[in-house]
């Protein structure tokens, strides 16, 4: 039998110990953040209004990043076992942030990891009533098309963003409620569902219900809560859409490791900087070795990089505000911008580059 195509890099990363999970880091950087976050709260509360939303955009931060804890948890990249895997997910995804993670799980695990920017198979390349290619915006209507072509790129990051964080819990609730009614009957009420959906109760508890009972007002509780998580969905946003958004939007294609090297972008960080991404500035080794460790991926993308180039395939690495400029011009342009198809005996559809404006990112022939 021929050998794995991922066997020699590997190897290499094997023979660097890079495939081995620092479980003690994990939990400390979890713990420390969930102590960090605990008094900004306490903060939040004691400070007059106007000083706690100067410090909103702090707690923010914080919070999305123990959110970005939970993503590796539920990759099983944080720890060495299952059990503290498990942990780091169920406290950071359905406790913490209202997450169900086994949404998160089906959505960004099995379906996205699996087809990332493939046209009908990534979920994130889908979201209404955005396009991300020429083709949907051809089977959208007349008044979606006008949004398309002349609105999202701009109403994008000041309306859109803040919206993710909430539309997530949302799709995530609804998930929840109806996956009883789409899983065989003997295994509608798994420990993992069971262990969901009692933690997502909890954290509606102890995020609305308790500091209500204990004489805050619901104006402010409601209110800190969806102006909090209004922020988390911009910095989640942040983080996620440079990542993929403005890379070619595959059609089909034959070689799935090309598929997850050409459809992702390295950003370049600081290490300051990088302490937030948790590990999603490394995207396209996160997406060839999702187990593998945020701490470990620095260290691992010289070698994925001279992998990919040996192969001839496309290796994208450039800093986060270029990231942030390229995605946002993505989705202006998205609607001319066809999908391509990604054949290792023959180049890339000749001639896109008529389709496209002045400005526009321009697809990489590989």
């Amino acid at each position: 039998m021929a050998a794995h195509p991922m066997a020699d890099l590997r190897k290499k990363l094997k023979e660097e110990g890079l495939l081995d999970k620092p479980t003690a880091k994990s939990w400390t950087k979890f713990i420390a953040l969930l102590i960090v976050v605990g008094f900004l709260y306490a903060a939040h509360i004691m400070l007059p209004l106007k000083w706690g939303l100067l410090l909103l955009p702090v707690t923010g931060l914080i919070t999305t990043t123990i959110a970005m804890i939970g993503h590796e948890g539920v990759h099983s990249s944080a720890c060495k076992s299952k059990a503290g895997n498990i942990s780091i997910a169920s406290i950071a995804f359905p406790l913490f942030s209202g997450l169900s993670m086994n949404y998160w799980r089906e959505k960004h695990n099995v379906q996205h990891h699996s087809h990332p920017n493939v046209v009908e198979k990534d979920p994130d390349i889908h979201s209404w009533p955005l396009t991300f290619s020429q083709e949907e915006y051809k089977t959208s209507g007349r008044v979606r098309q006008f949004f398309q072509k002349y609105l999202q790129a701009y109403i994008f990051w000041p309306i859109i963003t803040p919206l993710v964080g909430h539309l997530m819990r949302y799709d995530g609730l609804k998930y929840v409620i109806t996956a009883p009614f789409k899983t065989k009957k003997k295994k509608r009420f798994s420990k993992m569902y069971l262990l969901d959906v009692g933690l997502l109760c909890a954290h509606f508890f102890l995020w609305l219900g308790l500091p209500i009972l204990l004489g805050l007002s619901w104006q402010v509780t409601v209110g800190f809560y969806v102006m909090l998580w209004a922020m988390v969905g911009l910095y989640l946003t942040a983080i996620f859409l440079p990542g993929h958004a403005g890379r070619p939007i595959v059609m089909e294609y034959d070689e799935n490791w090309r598929l997850q090297i050409e459809t992702g972008r390295r950003i370049k960080l600081g290490p300051v900087a990088s302490f937030f991404f948790v590990g999603l500035d490394y995207q396209i080794e996160h997406h060839l070795l999702p187990a593998l460790s945020h701490f470990n991926l620095p260290k691992a993308a010289p070698i994925v990089k001279e992998y990919a180039l040996e192969r001839g395939w496309e290796y994208e690495e450039v800093g986060f505000v270029r990231a942030l400029w390229d995605s946002t011009v993505a989705l202006a342009v998205a609607w001319k911008t066809p999908a391509i198809v990604i054949d290792a005996s023959s180049e890339r559809n000749k001639g896109l580059l008529e389709d496209f404006g002045p400005g526009a990112p321009q697809p990489q022939n590989g």
